[in-house]
């Protein structure tokens, strides 16, 4: 049973990762009615796992691109065999070094900000208003249509304070990065591509970090159990993606709000008892 409740966990974190929903909303609320145990913020980033080698599977060309031009950019930089002007105006040198920017933004924060956040993992209200903060926010992007490709590099900054506020479980990192990226000026397929590309580093990151609690748990028995999960986050995980992208080039991220609000208003009335009488 133990096993079949974390394949579950893992097919609800392979759908809200990419659907903007909030995977780490979600993965609470469904360890607190599952009954589950194991602490939150350590399952969350282990089937987290998943997830990555889904966003791999359907970027990993555009993501070895990017990463191959920012270090030989780098290295025509140091090294001065090319101008500095047609280093930056190479693409994925570009791109990766906005990636670059954001991320560092990102990390920074996630790590000032790790034992606040926490704390939010087990308060379901705070859940609550964040999904409802996430479907106004999704609803505000309705019919944006702009046609940048490439974002300033002093712009990344921005998706990185943007992304770490998706830290918060309820406030969909996906949506919140997309929804940013389409104000600073992409178009909704480049929105959508830097917002899944700019997953990868962190999910990566958070791997790397929450190892030591991730492998006691495997170390308790949650191994066949865990990776079980990682790979139900995998395969739900990139049926999520194509359609969220979908979504995207289509304009209709807002069409997620309502269950956002609805999901987040009835969470609210529930734990903190607004209903009438």
């Amino acid at each position: 049973m133990e096993v079949f409740l974390l394949v579950l966990l893992g097919i609800v974190q392979g759908v809200t990762e990419f659907i903007p929903v909030s995977s780490s909303g979600h993965l609470v609320l469904f360890q607190h009615i599952a009954g589950l145990e194991y602490p939150g913020i350590t399952l969350e980033v282990a089937v987290h796992g998943g997830t990555l080698v889904a966003v791999l599977a359907y970027y990993g060309r555009d993501a070895l691109g990017v990463l191959v031009g920012f270090l030989a950019g780098l290295r025509d930089l140091l090294w001065k065999k090319r101008p500095s002007r047609d280093v930056f105006m190479a693409r994925d040198f570009h791109l990766g070094l906005t990636l670059f920017c954001a991320t560092l933004v990102t990390s920074v924060l996630a790590y000032l900000l790790r034992d606040v956040v926490v704390g939010t993992f087990t308060r379901l209200p705070v859940i609550a208003a964040a999904w409802i903060f996430t479907g106004a926010l999704l609803w505000s992007a309705r019919g944006r249509n702009p046609e940048g490709t490439l974002m300033p590099v002093g712009f990344a900054l921005l998706m990185g304070l943007a992304q770490a506020l998706a830290i918060l479980p309820g406030v969909s990192r996906s949506g919140i990065t997309i929804v940013a990226a389409l104000f600073l000026g992409l178009s909704r397929r480049e929105a959508a591509r830097f917002s899944f590309l700019l997953s990868i580093p962190v999910i990566g990151g958070a791997l790397l970090l929450d190892f030591p609690q991730a492998r006691a748990l495997l170390e308790a028995g949650a191994g066949p159990g865990m990776i079980a999960g990682v790979i139900a986050a995998a395969a739900s995980g990139y049926v999520a993606l194509r359609l969220v992208i979908g979504k995207v080039v289509k304009g209709e991220l807002h069409h997620f709000s309502p269950y956002l609000w609805v999901l987040g208003g009835s969470v609210l009335i529930v734990t903190v008892g607004l209903a009438p009488g």
